[in-house]
């Protein structure tokens, strides 16, 4: 399997908005969040959230245009690279019935050991870029 990725549908909730009726900034991450919890659940079978073995050591997002209540929305997450310890998802929200795009964001996580040191990526998640 090579560059898989992911498109989810979005619900905004209520509790996402902020006082302006836009999904609040650090709202985002926890959209991007759910994508690569959907992606190892989709692509690798052993995945299981309750022992996960990586840590978050970058996040960046780049806001494009507010979401508000109504909005429809997908969430696309994607494998970007692997390097030895580390590894990089690209995730990129976009309008259900056009191509615009509110936001896309960067994720570096590190795999990590039992005492949380880093450790090299694990083969079944190399294979993804293989």
């Amino acid at each position: 399997m090579t560059d898989s990725s992911l498109r989810i549908e979005l619900q905004v909730r209520y509790g996402d908005l902020d006082t302006l009726g836009h999904v609040n900034n650090a709202v985002y991450l926890t959209y991007f969040e759910l994508g690569r919890v959907m992606y190892f659940r989709k692509y690798l079978p052993s995945f299981d959230a309750r022992n996960v073995r990586f840590v978050i050591a970058k996040a960046e997002v780049e806001f494009k245009k507010s979401i508000t209540m109504d909005e429809k929305i997908y969430l696309e997450t994607s494998l970007d690279s692997i390097g030895n310890t580390s590894f990089t998802f690209l995730h990129r929200i976009t309008n259900q019935d056009s191509s615009l795009v509110y936001a896309v964001g960067k994720i570096v996580a590190v795999s990590i050991d039992e005492n949380r040191k880093p450790e090299r990526v694990p083969e079944e998640l190399r294979r993804l870029k293989a």
